[in-house]
C-alpha cells in the first residue's frame, strides 16, 4: 500500500491500524503488522496474586483470536462512530475495509435446510473456529531465534509462500517487542513495590523469549505470556513438555510457579490440561510433575482447568490412588481416558502410533494431537433423538411445521422393524450430511479470510508446507461431530421394536399420532413406554444390541465424510451444557418423554435416573458400543455418593470399576462425587453452596451456575454405590 496509507487520527484500534496500513495486501503480512502495532499499545500490568503479566487491549473492535481469526466487531465500530463523531470517519473506514473479515457474514452460504437443521435443534455445524493444542512451549523450549531459523529454512524451500512466512516473522517481532515491554514495565514496578514475584518476570525476560528458558519458573513466565496472547485455550500435555524444565530446576521456586500458574489457569478459565499416558511402546509417561499437579488440584479445589489423565496397561498403581484421592475432593477431576481405546481409534484414521500416543484433550474433552493437528474440536453436533422422530414423521418437524429431515416414507410404509430402523439410519445420515456440509463451508471461509500466525508457528506441518493453520497446514485435519440424545434414541427404538413390531400392541402411525399430541389421550401408551424397563444402561441384551447397531452406524458413517482440512469426520459424545436444550427441541419421544420435559442424556450412559441395576450393568451396556470408532470424546458421566466414595471400600470399589471398564475397552470416565442432599439444598439455597462442583457434559462447573433444567439433569443421575 505504501504511499496510500490511511492517515488515522484515532489512537485506539491499533491492530486494525496496523493491519490496514501494512505495506502489503497479503492477509498474512497484514496480520503480522497488526500484531506489531497492538503490542506497542497493549497496557501491561501484573496480577496481584500470581505476578504474571496481564495484557489489556482495551475496548478493541478488531484483534486476532484463535476461534475467529481477525473477524472485526462491526457493531462496536458503529457504536464508537456514534459515540465519538469527531473520529467517526476513522471507525467507519476500518469497518468498511475489514467487513469482509466478519466471518458471520459469509455463513449465508449455508442452505435453507442447513439453517433449518440448526434452528430446530436437530444439529449444527461449523459456525465457530474450534479448539486446538499448539506447542506454545516452543517459545520457551526453543526461543524465537531458533524459531526464526526454522522459518528461514522453509521459506527458501517454499518461495511461493513468502507472504505467509513474512507474517510469521512479523508476529515473532511483535512477541519479542511485547516481552521487552513486559521486562521494562516489571523493572519499573519492582522499583516501586519491591514485589518479589516480579523478580521472576525480570529474570525470565532478561533473556527470554529470544533464548530458551533455563528454569521451570522462567518457562512458565514465557508460556503464560504467549498463552494469553493466543487467547487462553488448552495447555495440553503439560507434565510431558514441562518435565525437563521441572526436573532441572529448584523445587521451591518451581512449586511456587506451578501454584501461581494454577491460579492463573483458574482465573482465565483455561480449558484442558492433560497428564500421564503412554508412548507408542506402552512405556508410562508419568513423572514427578504429574503427581504435583494432582496435589495442587486437591489443594485449590478449583473447577478449572479441566484436568484429564490418560491411562493404559502400565499406569502406576500409585497414580490410580492419587487420581482417586483427587476425584474424592468433589472437583470432578481428573477425567479419565483410556489409551487402549483412543490410540487404536486414531491409528485407524492413518495416524502413526508415535503421533497417536501424543493425543491430548482439548476444550471440554475432545481429542487432538498436540502440536500436530487441527481436528475441528468440535465441528458440529447431531441430535439423535430428533433423527428418530423424523423417521416417524417422514422428515417433518412438528414443532417448527417444516420439512427438516429426509423423506423416508410414511409410517404405513415402514411395516417391519428393519424398514423403520433403516429410516432412522437414513435420518441420522441426512442430518450428519448437513452438519458436515456446514462444517466444510465454514472451514473454507476460515481458510479464505483468516491468518493464524501463532498457531501456524507451533503446529507441525504449517511451516514445512508454507500453509496456514486454518488452510490445511497441520499434519492432521480430521473432524469431530458429536451426538446428543444417545440413550433416548436407543430406548425409543427398543420400545418401538417391542411394542410395535414384536408384540404389535400399537401401530407405528398410532405412536406418531401420540407424539404429535404429546401423549394427550394416549396415557396408557405413555405409561407403557415410560415404565417398559427397556432402558439403555441396565445390561439388557435386547436393548444393548440395538444400541450397538445404531450408534456404531453413526460413528462409522461419519468416517465416510471428508473434511475440508484433508481428513475425515469421526463421532463422539460430549454434550457440553446443551443436553437440556436439545431435550426440549426433541419434544415427546417413544421412550416416555413428554414435550415439556428437558431431561436428556448428558453422555453415552443412561438417561439420568434410568440406570437402575447398578454400575456394573451400566458399564456393560456402554461396552456394547465400539469405543474405537469415535475419534472424539466418548463421555460417560458417573455420579457417586460423597460419603460412600470417601471410605476405603468405596475407593477400592471405584478403582476396580474404572480398571475393569478400561480393560474391556471403555474410552472415558467423568466422575462427580457429591451427595444428593447437597444438590437439593444447593438448588434451594444457592448462596450456601457456591463451591459445589459437578460434571456437566464434558467439563466441571459450579452447580449453582447451571440452569434449573441442567440442575435437574444432574440431580436425576443415578447415585452409584448408594
Amino acid at each position: 500500500m505504501g504511499d496510500n496509507m490511511y492517515d488515522f487520527k484515532i489512537s485506539d484500534e491499533p491492530f486494525a491500524r496496523g493491519y490496514l496500513n501494512a505495506e502489503s495486501d497479503s492477509k498474512y503480512v497484514r496480520t503480522g503488522n497488526g500484531y506489531l502495532e497492538a503490542m506497542k499499545a497493549v497496557r501491561i500490568s501484573f496480577d496481584g496474586d500470581t505476578g504474571f503479566p496481564c495484557l489489556d487491549f482495551g475496548n478493541m473492535a478488531c484483534t486476532s483470536s484463535w476461534s475467529d481469526g481477525q473477524s472485526p466487531s462491526l457493531w462496536l465500530l458503529s457504536e464508537k462512530a456514534e459515540k465519538y463523531p469527531e473520529n467517526a470517519e476513522d471507525y467507519l473506514y476500518i469497518a468498511e475495509n475489514m467487513k469482509s473479515l466478519d466471518l458471520g457474514s459469509h455463513f449465508s452460504e449455508f442452505s435453507e435446510n442447513e439453517w433449518d437443521i440448526t434452528r430446530s435443534g436437530s444439529g449444527w455445524g461449523g459456525t465457530w473456529g474450534g479448539h486446538a493444542v499448539p506447542d506454545l512451549i516452543d517459545f520457551a523450549r526453543l526461543g524465537t531465534i531458533k524459531m526464526r531459523e526454522r522459518i528461514a529454512l522453509y521459506r527458501k524451500k517454499n518461495p511461493e509462500s513468502d507472504d505467509f512466512y513474512e507474517g510469521l516473522i512479523l508476529t515473532l517481532s511483535a512477541i519479542e517487542l511485547l516481552c521487552d515491554r513486559i521486562l521494562e514495565t516489571a523493572r519499573a514496578e519492582y522499583e516501586k513495590s519491591k514485589e518479589k514475584k516480579l523478580l521472576r518476570i525480570i529474570e525470565a525476560f532478561s533473556y527470554c523469549p529470544r533464548l530458551p528458558a533455563r528454569t521451570f519458573s522462567h518457562a512458565v513466565c514465557v508460556y503464560v505470556t504467549v498463552f494469553s496472547l493466543d487467547g487462553i485455550d488448552s495447555p495440553g500435555h503439560f507434565d510431558l513438555y514441562m518435565k525437563d524444565f521441572w526436573e532441572g530446576s529448584d523445587y521451591s521456586e518451581s512449586i511456587e510457579a506451578l501454584e501461581d500458574l494454577w491460579v492463573f489457569f483458574h482465573k482465565t478459565r483455561t480449558w484442558n490440561l492433560c497428564i500421564s499416558g503412554s508412548d507408542e511402546n506402552w512405556n508410562d509417561l508419568t513423572n514427578s510433575l504429574t503427581y504435583e499437579i494432582l496435589r495442587v488440584a486437591r489443594k485449590y479445589k478449583f473447577h478449572t482447568p479441566n484436568i484429564t489423565m490418560r491411562c493404559h496397561r502400565n499406569t502406576p498403581e500409585k497414580l490410580y490412588r492419587e487420581a482417586a484421592k483427587t476425584i474424592a475432593t468433589g472437583i470432578g477431576m481428573p477425567t479419565l481416558y483410556n489409551d487402549e481405546a483412543v490410540c487404536p481409534a486414531l491409528e485407524s484414521l492413518g495416524i502413526p502410533p508415535a503421533d497417536a500416543h501424543r493425543y491430548v484433550m482439548n476444550g471440554c474433552n475432545q481429542i487432538d494431537i498436540q502440536g500436530k493437528s487441527h481436528m475441528g474440536l468440535e465441528d458440529g453436533e447431531v441430535n439423535l433423538g430428533l433423527a428418530l422422530k423424523y423417521a416417524l414423521f417422514d422428515g417433518f418437524n412438528p414443532a417448527h411445521k417444516k420439512q427438516v429431515g429426509k423423506r423416508t416414507g410414511q409410517c404405513e410404509m415402514l411395516d417391519t422393524y428393519e424398514k423403520f430402523l433403516g429410516a432412522v439410519k437414513e435420518q441420522i445420515a441426512f442430518l450428519s450430511d448437513g452438519v458436515c456440509s456446514m462444517a466444510n463451508k465454514a472451514q473454507r471461509i476460515h481458510a479464505a479470510y483468516t491468518s493464524n500466525p501463532i498457531r501456524s508457528m507451533t503446529i507441525e506441518g504449517c511451516i514445512e508446507k508454507g500453509l496456514d493453520y486454518k488452510n490445511r497446514g497441520p499434519l492432521y485435519g480430521h473432524g469431530q461431530v458429536l451426538c446428543e440424545g444417545l440413550p433416548e434414541l436407543i430406548d425409543s427404538l427398543a420400545n418401538i421394536k417391542k411394542f410395535v413390531y414384536d408384540e404389535k400392541k400399537y401401530s407405528l402411525s398410532t405412536v406418531r399420532d401420540a407424539l404429535e399430541r404429546d401423549y394427550e389421550g394416549y396415557e396408557e401408551m405413555y405409561l407403557t413406554f415410560k415404565n417398559s424397563g427397556l432402558n439403555f444402561g441396565n445390561d439388557i441384551e435386547y436393548v444393548d444390541s440395538i444400541a450397538a447397531d445404531v450408534i456404531d452406524f453413526y460413528n462409522s458413517y461419519l468416517r465416510t465424510k471428508r473434511t475440508e482440512r484433508g481428513g475425515v469426520y469421526t463421532g463422539g459424545c460430549s454434550p457440553f451444557n446443551r443436553a437440556a436444550f436439545n431435550g426440549s427441541c426433541a419434544g415427546a419421544l417413544p421412550n416416555g418423554k413428554r414435550e415439556s420435559e428437558s431431561l436428556y442424556g448428558d453422555s453415552i450412559g443412561a438417561t439420568p435416573g434410568r440406570d437402575v441395576k447398578g454400575p456394573t450393568a451400566l458399564l456393560n451396556s456402554c461396552l456394547s458400543l465400539d469405543h474405537t470408532l469415535p475419534g472424539s470424546g466418548f463421555i460417560l458421566n458417573l455420579k457417586f455418593d460423597r460419603t460412600l466414595f470417601n471410605t476405603p471400600a468405596g475407593t477400592e470399589g471405584f478403582i476396580a470399576l474404572w480398571r475393569t471398564y478400561f480393560e474391556n475397552g471403555g474410552q472415558q470416565l467423568s466422575v462427580t462425587v457429591v451427595s444428593r442432599e447437597d444438590l437439593l439444598s444447593a438448588k434451594e439455597r444457592p448462596e450456601e453452596y457456591r463451591n459445589l462442583i459437578v460434571r456437566v457434559g464434558g467439563f466441571s462447573e459450579y452447580f449453582v451456575n447451571l440452569s434449573p433444567e441442567l440442575q435437574d439433569n444432574v440431580i436425576a443421575r443415578t447415585d452409584l454405590y448408594k
